[in-house]
């Protein structure tokens, strides 16, 4: 089963005792004592070596040189002493890089029987290459367990990093660091890994990318992963904001499946799919890759062939890819809470984007009347062509008696004081819908609810377009009041802002 390490450092011996005790309380296995960074912090390191006997967890001592990315800058005789040092008093790990092995072998490091060894390459710009040689030098010179840290471009880097785990034999950390590899940390349970690292709450961890320990253990399940582990996940980029990992691993803890739900930032989709999709069991997309996939996939459901963009990939019984669009359908479905039917209404659709274009086409097909309108008349235009809608300018729309607003771009996203449509605009007895959601409640949704127009915010359109996916993925009805709570809670401080 794949451990959990916490990288922890401090000014003073106490502060990394502490430290220990902190990770022990969040779950964590072991903590990774970074005694370069405690001396650039001011720390005794004879001191901190003279403690790690008297920590809540086992320990992992690492001194890792300037030139390797760290903190030390003293002599390699000053760091085998410490090093030596700790494994006379029984350190559980030491982590050394392998290039740094002969060196300090040579200025008097002495292999413990107590001691286990971690040998590490890291590479902070690039993927490296020859990465099966440079294990097995790991493996020749003695390590316990090598490890690997490499930066990926893209998310199609993650496919080396998974190829490591099923070509190596024996125990192997392998990392892919940043925001691209960040499903290598949180699929470590699924791909075998001995060992991965996480940070504490409010830490900012020793590497780029790192999670907590607490999102690892229950929103990823990490050490309930296991070789069948379905894996999911979102593709955008950026993809760090997406709710939809809480979501929709809500929904399989709540059912007790045995799958996990992951984002993936993707600049590349079509190579990230080439590449890493034979291992994918479902994904949701996400700007700016909704019309991306669309010529990979074995099947296209027919309203995402005529709104010319998907949403989800989902296999069929032969496990063949599938592509969906569940966003316009949710669309209407919640605004048809509000008012009994579309069929006949004047629905004022604000961008000529993807969203707009669903959001239009669901509308048409049950029967409203669309208006599209833009900041760019010839993109309203052609969109309102393509799907049989009327267009026009924004300046123009402000005089449409409109049924139904809906925003379809991305104003006020993050921006709370910022709206797409005129305070002075809004009608009584309107809906108006903004596929926004963070924040929660938006200038616009604002605003209209002073005119005393009913409000659909872009939560439930999320959520909704999340049930027709997971009903795709797993055949069952998602426990929609469940992920609205986890969503809520994950969102409710953020809702006035």
């Amino acid at each position: 089963m794949v451990s959990i390490a916490v990288p922890i450092s401090a000014a003073d011996a106490d502060g990394v005792i502490n430290l220990s005790r902190h990770a022990l309380a969040a779950g964590a296995d072991l903590v990774e004592v970074r005694l370069d960074t405690c001396v650039k912090l001011g720390a005794d390191p004879a001191a901190v070596v003279a403690a790690l006997p008297k920590l809540s967890l086992p320990a992992i001592l690492t001194i890792r040189h300037e030139s390797e990315n760290g903190d030390w800058s003293p002599s390699d005789v000053d760091r085998v002493r410490l090093y030596n040092e700790a494994m006379r008093l029984g350190v559980a790990w030491v982590d050394i890089e392998l290039a740094q092995l002969p060196a300090l072998t040579s200025a008097g490091l002495v292999r413990s029987k107590v001691t286990k060894l971690i040998l590490s390459h890291h590479d902070f710009e690039g993927m490296s290459t020859d990465l099966p040689k440079r294990i097995a030098a790991m493996k020749a010179a003695g390590a316990d367990w090598p490890k690997i840290a490499v930066l990926p471009s893209d998310a199609s880097d993650l496919a080396v990093i998974r190829d490591l785990y099923q070509t190596t034999k024996g125990p192997l950390i392998a990392i892919a660091m940043g925001e691209h590899g960040l499903p290598s940390r949180l699929l470590a349970g699924a791909w075998g890994a001995a060992l991965t690292f996480a940070r504490l709450d409010g830490d900012v961890g020793s590497a780029p990318g790192q999670p907590t320990v607490g999102e690892l253990l229950r929103l990823y399940r990490l050490k309930q992963q296991n070789a069948q582990t379905k894996i999911y996940g979102v593709i955008g980029s950026p993809v760090s904001h997406s709710l939809s990992p809480l979501i929709h691993n809500t929904a399989f803890i709540h059912h007790k499946l045995n799958a996990v739900y992951v984002p993936f930032r993707v600049e590349d989709a079509v190579g990230f799919w080439r590449t890493c999709g034979e291992w994918i069991d479902g994904l949701s997309i996400t700007i700016p890759h909704k019309t991306s996939l669309i010529g990979q996939m074995h099947t296209i459901e027919d309203l995402a062939k005529r709104i010319g963009a998907m949403n989800t990939v989902y296999r069929d019984r032969d496990l063949k890819p599938c592509g969906a669009n569940t966003d316009a359908l949710a669309v209407i479905s919640c605004v048809e809470e509000h008012i009994c039917s579309v069929k006949g209404r004047i629905v004022l659709v604000l961008g000529a984007g993807g969203v707009g274009r669903a959001i239009g086409v669901a509308m048409k097909d049950h029967g409203a009347r669309v208006i599209v309108a833009n900041r760019t008349v010839d993109k309203a235009k052609e969109l309102a062509v393509e799907i049989g809608a009327e267009y026009m300018s924004l300046d123009q729309a402000l005089s449409v008696e409109f049924d139904v607003l809906v925003n379809g771009t991305s104003a006020g996203m993050g921006k709370p004081e910022e709206t797409p449509w005129p305070t002075d605009h809004h009608r009584e007895a309107s809906v108006v819908f903004d596929t926004v959601y963070h924040p929660l409640e938006t200038r616009l949704l604002r605003d209209a609810q002073r005119a005393g127009a009913r409000t659909v915010g872009g939560l439930e359109m999320l959520l909704r377009q999340a049930l027709g996916q997971y009903q795709r993925w797993t055949g069952r009805e998602a426990p929609e009041h469940l992920m609205m709570r986890a969503c809520l809670d994950r969102l409710g401080a953020t809702r006035m802002e």
